[in-house]
């Protein structure tokens, strides 16, 4: 694999999946199966405050496979992938939600049993996934998308990954654009977590836990010297053949252009900082 290799977050802004699954595969590194919030609803929902990120579901987003699968398969066979990258919605964070428009307050017992049931659909639904891709030799890179993560720092709650670390998936990890709940992190224990390293400083590190550093944001992209200073940042005294790097949060709700430039100033930074370092590219 690439060192340093980008990836994206999930969601894009595309409203034809073949043309979704053509610039997954070709503007980064570690090609993954899109999520158009055009043709299968949104995970997010834009709320006021300092942080306009808070996740909800939509009916759109109840099915068992994306509108992109059949194309993203097509383009796995006929570009000869071995490593691609899935996403799901995180069992907690939807919990959340469906806890909220229930009208229910805070997170608590209910919330942790109602995640754990969840995490079993989503659960089954990637592994068909990971099966379908392992019969075309390819392996997958798992990341479960947990924006609200840090609401369940108080609560037992790391056992309720567990479905998803055992889906066959190469590997797995989490997405965490919010506040990282450092502590239940290594409590949950997944191999790679993506979070945003433009808003938050990395906490304790486990030496096993691959990072996938969110350094562009795509709401407000800064330019390519800065990106590259921010990845130098990132990784300085790290191996850059375990770390990946992508946006901070997927770009569903952007333009086509924004998602085109986020991924060219994503790419452009992490060749050139690539080269400094004398990693290998393979």
């Amino acid at each position: 694999m690439t060192a340093l290799a980008t990836t994206g977050v999930g969601s894009l802004p595309f409203d034809r999946s073949v043309e979704a699954v053509r610039h997954g595969v070709r503007a980064y590194d570690i090609p993954f199966c899109p999520q158009l919030p055009a043709l299968d609803g949104d995970m997010v929902r834009e709320w006021l405050g300092a942080d306009p990120r808070r996740c909800g579901w939509s009916a759109g987003r109840d099915r068992e496979r994306p509108t992109t699968w059949e194309a993203f398969l097509a383009a796995c066979e006929a570009h000869n992938l071995r490593l691609v990258k899935l996403q799901v919605t995180g069992p907690m964070t939807l919990a959340f939600a469906l806890e909220r428009a229930a009208g229910r307050a805070g997170p608590g017992r209910a919330t942790c049993a109602l995640a754990a049931d969840v995490a079993l659909w989503l659960a089954a639904n990637a592994a068909g996934q990971v099966r379908a891709l392992a019969e075309r030799g390819i392996d997958a890179l798992l990341v479960v998308d947990e924006p609200g993560l840090a609401q369940a720092a108080s609560l037992d709650a790391a056992p309720i990954w567990d479905p998803l670390r055992n889906t066959g998936a190469a590997s797995w990890g989490l997405h965490v654009c919010g506040p990282v709940p450092w502590d239940l992190v290594g409590e949950i224990g997944p191999r790679v977590l993506s979070f945003d390293a433009v808003r938050y400083e990395p906490g304790p590190i486990a030496a096993d836990l691959r990072i996938a550093w969110g350094v562009i944001d795509p709401v407000a992209p800064d330019d390519f010297v800065a990106v590259a200073a921010r990845i130098r940042r990132c990784v300085a005294g790290r191996d850059p053949e375990r770390d990946l790097l992508t946006p901070t949060c997927g770009t569903g709700r952007l333009s086509p252009a924004r998602e085109r430039l986020v991924a060219a100033v994503l790419g452009a930074a992490a060749a050139t900082v690539r080269a400094e370092l004398g990693a290998d590219v393979r």
